[in-house]
């Protein structure tokens, strides 16, 4: 009896810490994705991304234009970017868009533009602040 007890705690504190790894790499890989994927200083914007507007892509690497925003306030994200996706910020320089979740609370605020995610992700996402 005493042996099996040990077995099972030995095989719990393993299982504990397997799943402690796990969940800080995942989060340490998050965290780098997080900070290495929006590019400050991006080069040229995309075609359909006009001076002084900050862009939203359906897909990645800037396809598929779903909302232009340039206004500093608070907007709504057009309904079906539900995940993927990119961004261009090509306001004027320097300028940063916030993004919002549903309660309206800052989840991301961009690199100072010009600036790009070309892999993001607008599962999040709920609102755009684009100043």
């Amino acid at each position: 009896m005493e042996h099996s007890r040990k077995t099972t705690r030995m095989r719990r504190t393993a299982l504990v810490a397997g799943l402690f790894i796990a969940v800080s790499a995942s989060l340490g890989t998050a965290q780098a994705s997080a900070r290495t994927s929006a590019v400050s200083g991006a080069t040229a914007a995309p075609s359909d991304c006009p001076k002084y507007y900050f862009c939203g892509y359906k897909d990645a690497n800037f396809k598929r234009l779903a909302f232009k925003f340039k206004d500093c306030y608070v907007q709504e994200i057009p309904d079906g970017l539900n995940s993927g996706g990119s961004w261009y910020n090509n306001q004027s320089d320097g300028t940063r868009a916030k993004m919002l979740n549903k309660q309206r609370v800052v989840i991301y605020t961009t690199p100072g533009a010009p600036s790009s995610d070309a892999h993001g992700n607008w599962a999040p996402v709920w609102y755009i602040d684009a100043c």
